[in-house]
């Protein structure tokens, strides 16, 4: 299909390009709890955080700290608040706005929120457990981003997080925001590609915040990258996923 066809060319052209959105996600916010009310993917957004519920109850019980990358709105802060025994909470994210839900949104004796870039200095110590769900493929380089959340675990701590997967993205698109929805958005992501390339990395816009990998490609990341893989569950349109280091 033509929408097929413009995301190949356009990926062929990013590669090697890392997406940058923070100016796009700077200035709004992920909203999950309207993403868990989409009559056609509510089941599966559910499904996804029902599984990483598991993992902090199966894998994260030892843990006493906790920090969580690009947080959102706060649910999986709340799930780590509820069904952790953590003593301490860290969420970041660029977004005020997301921030500030968390705010309203999180009960924790000692909860710290942090307004920054992921890829910046935040004077972040190791914890046992670090979370990012719903943002790694946003973050910039997959391999790249999950290199930096390993460093972020203590020894004997645990990441859980997860992915979207271009397995069956364009089915996930053309459920999200139908037929003609997904390609307008598949031919916004080819012009910004050709800008992008062009440019030589220089100029962007929100149309590229997202880099996919397969489910393959991602285990294998968590393999080389992870001392040990804990848990993985690949769903239709998401992975999720829980590491020691």
């Amino acid at each position: 299909m033509l929408a097929e066809a413009m995301a190949r060319t356009g990926q062929m052209l990013l590669r090697g390009i890392p997406p940058n959105g923070n100016a796009y996600w700077a200035n709004r916010f992920w909203d999950r709890d309207a993403a868990e009310r989409h009559p056609d993917l509510n089941a599966e957004f559910e499904h996804q955080k029902s599984t990483i519920s598991e993992y902090f109850k199966k894998y994260a019980q030892d843990a006493e700290t906790a920090v969580e990358f690009a947080c959102g709105t706060g649910e999986f802060t709340r799930l780590t608040a509820e069904l952790t025994k953590v003593s301490s909470i860290t969420a970041l994210d660029i977004s005020e706005q997301g921030l500030e839900r968390t705010r309203q949104k999180v009960r924790h004796d000692d909860l710290t929120l942090i307004k920054g870039d992921f890829w910046a200095d935040h004077g972040l110590a190791r914890s046992d457990l670090v979370v990012c769900v719903d943002a790694i493929h946003h973050l910039g380089d997959v391999k790249d981003v999950l290199k930096r959340l390993r460093s972020f675990v203590k020894p004997g701590g645990v990441f859980i997080g997860n992915a979207l997967i271009l397995d069956r993205f364009h089915e996930f698109e053309r459920c999200r925001y139908g037929t003609v929805g997904h390609f307008n958005r598949t031919a916004q992501f080819l012009a910004t590609a050709v800008m992008v390339r062009a440019s030589g990395g220089r100029l962007n816009t929100g149309a590229y915040r997202t880099q996919l990998r397969t489910s393959k490609d991602i285990r294998g990341l968590l393999d080389d990258i992870f001392p040990e893989v804990l848990d993985v569950s690949v769903d239709p349109y998401f992975m999720a996923f829980a590491c020691r280091v």
